[in-house]
């Protein structure tokens, strides 16, 4: 009991003693370890996310990346020390510390208030028709393909022939961009990140790449 536990009366009752240690400075609560989203415990992880005002969010996150995204919310991050990642919203750094969370990168953006870029387009023709003061990006987003198929071309057999593509991780990349996102401002998203080979290409015939095969997009025109 600390000093104020003393300066209690002989024969005082529980809820008397109990007072007193309310107003001592020695409770055995580890407030400081309750705190640190990367000592307390999991069951409090929650609770802690709604401290802090945590707005992206998945229950069936790893605990490692509630911890880190608490971390980044209350501006104790080892990663990105003394920047809460709210402050950034609106911004590009911002975004991509979001879309890290749901595995996903930037690829290319575009943001211009023409329609007619130089570098992104050819005299005579406009093959970018994006809207103008719209940020444009491609994002790339791995999605699993079902399992116990048997693929030919595009199609699939077995078990799995009917299983659907989980489409949730697009989901996920969408809301992190509009949380990333201040209100007054629009973008579009293409997650089209592969396209299929062309003469054009010049790729090299050493067997790295086949005809109706893929190549990674690296722009969004």
């Amino acid at each position: 009991m600390s000093v104020v536990g003393r300066l209690l009366a002989d024969g005082v009752g529980p809820f008397e003693r109990a007072m007193a240690a309310g107003m001592s400075d020695d409770l055995p609560v580890p407030y400081a370890e309750l705190l640190n989203p990367y000592r307390t415990e999991e069951r409090f992880l929650p609770w802690l996310a709604a401290h802090h005002s945590v707005d992206l969010w998945f229950d069936d996150w790893p605990d490692e990346r509630k911890r880190e995204m608490i971390a980044q919310a209350a501006g104790v991050s080892t990663l990105y020390p003394g920047s809460p990642i709210a402050a950034l919203k609106g911004t590009l750094p911002g975004l991509r510390r979001y879309l890290e969370f749901v595995d996903a990168e930037i690829i290319d953006r575009i943001a211009h208030p023409a329609r007619f870029t130089f570098g992104r387009a050819v005299i005579g023709r406009t093959p970018i028709a994006h809207q103008a003061f719209v940020a444009h990006y491609l994002v790339k987003v791995l999605l699993q393909a079902p399992r116990n198929r048997f693929e030919i071309g595009r199609g699939a057999f077995g078990r799995a022939a009917s299983t659907r593509v989980d489409l949730e991780p697009l989901r996920r990349v969408k809301r992190a961009m509009v949380i990333a996102k201040v209100p007054e401002t629009q973008y579009t998203v293409s997650f089209a990140w592969r396209r299929g080979i062309t003469f054009n290409d010049n790729i090299l015939i050493d067997g790295s790449h086949v005809f109706g095969g893929w190549v990674d997009r690296t722009r969004l025109d």
